[in-house]
């Protein structure tokens, strides 16, 4: 049986569109189901998971249909920005450079030129002319494209919300509990509050596994708890990623550094999505940053955030099984800020009707049946 969200007995939906989800994915969908004159309500809680990220949107990846995505990404970003500072946009910095080995670089090199990003890649003596704050190792190759983004995330996030509301999204602060479908298709919120809507979007990230798992619809997730560590440092330094030693970093505020190694831990509470990294993922952050950087190195802080993974790595967008006009979008395993404008901007042209479903077969949850 098909369950539709709109409403019986003549009664009139609130909203053309409900999107619940405050983070990037959340805010972009929002904005883009806006640009269309929808009417359009935002329902989420304060700390998204997008806040808690490292603040890195980089084109240096290691699928070309990620690269793609980061790409049309920026490309969003920069409309979005018009002519506001780049401080009001949370923005810390441009570009990026990753080290790698000389196999590695080569296969970097193929993957943008297909993508079509400019790119320059540079052996140790002239990276260490360039970027002398870092430690480079014989043999090892240096990637460097311009386009790449990164910010402070709770700011980032915050412009975005400021966008939102001035676009004409409303926006607010609340947590849904349920979907109703007694008497059609509403919202129970945490206050009680009912909302009708003709169209649920659904992009609460790691929290998107337990809120289906209440109208019985399962999906293949697992959930990761990430951290991401600030460090005061004596030089600024260029954003990089290490992919010889396995760490990211980018430039923070006030002489610090953003980033981490590639550490996760397993989460099946949400209880515990956020909270202090363990110890040894701090440890080994900090011995591998200082593989890098010349001079000081000072703990400040570290946090941790989910991220929500499928068996294939790829995200799901799609409608529901048997719920007519509710779609949602999950498994952005931790490149939710890289690639969540682009894709929100997709599921809001699928869920407007402006693109088939079928555009993204690639990404349904179909492909996943036979595993249940």
């Amino acid at each position: 049986m098909i369950l539709s969200c709109n409403l019986d007995y003549g009664e009139k939906s609130l909203y053309e569109f409900v999107v619940i989800g405050s983070g990037i994915t959340g805010l972009s969908t929002s904005i883009k189901l806006r640009s269309y004159n929808y009417n359009v309500l935002l329902v989420g809680v304060k700390e998204s998971a997008s806040i808690y990220s490292a603040g890195i949107m980089t084109l240096q990846l290691e699928s070309l249909r990620d690269i793609l995505l980061v790409k049309e990404s920026i490309k969003i970003l920069k409309e979005i920005i018009e002519d506001a500072e780049l401080e009001e946009a949370g923005i810390v910095s441009r570009g990026f450079i990753s080290i790698e080995d000389s196999r590695e670089a080569v296969e970097s090199a193929e993957l943008l030129r297909k993508a079509d990003v400019k790119f320059k890649q540079f052996d140790v003596r002239e990276a260490s002319e360039i970027w002398s704050q870092l430690n480079f190792n014989e043999g090892e190759v240096i990637t460097f494209t311009e386009d790449d983004v990164l910010v402070e995330p709770n700011s980032f996030i915050n412009f975005l919300i400021r966008h939102a509301e001035e676009r004409g999204v409303e926006i607010r602060v609340d947590k849904v509990e349920r979907i109703e479908f007694d008497r059609g298709c509403r919202l129970v919120l945490g206050s009680s509050e009912k909302i009708s809507s003709d169209i649920v979007i659904l992009c609460m990230g790691a929290w998107t596994k337990d809120f289906l798992s209440k109208i019985d619809i399962m999906i293949p997730t697992t959930i990761l708890r990430c951290p991401a560590f600030r460090f005061k440092v004596e030089d600024s330094i260029p954003p990089f990623a290490d992919e010889v030693y396995e760490s990211y970093w980018r430039p923070g505020i006030n002489k610090t550094v953003v980033g981490g190694g590639y550490h996760a831990e397993i989460v099946n509470d949400s209880r515990m999505f956020f909270g202090e990294p363990l110890k040894r993922f701090r440890s080994g952050a900090e011995k591998l940053l200082r593989l890098r950087i010349k001079g000081r190195v000072e703990f400040v802080e570290g946090w941790s955030g989910p991220c929500s993974v499928t068996p294939d790595l790829e995200p799901i967008i799609d409608s529901l099984p048997r719920y007519e006009n509710i779609y949602f979008i999950d498994g952005l395993r931790g490149y939710g800020l890289m690639r969540g404008l682009a894709l929100g901007y997709l599921l809001a042209d699928i869920a407007s009707g402006k693109k088939s479903i079928d555009s993204v077969e690639d990404y349904r949850l179909s492909r996943f049946f036979k595993l249940f």
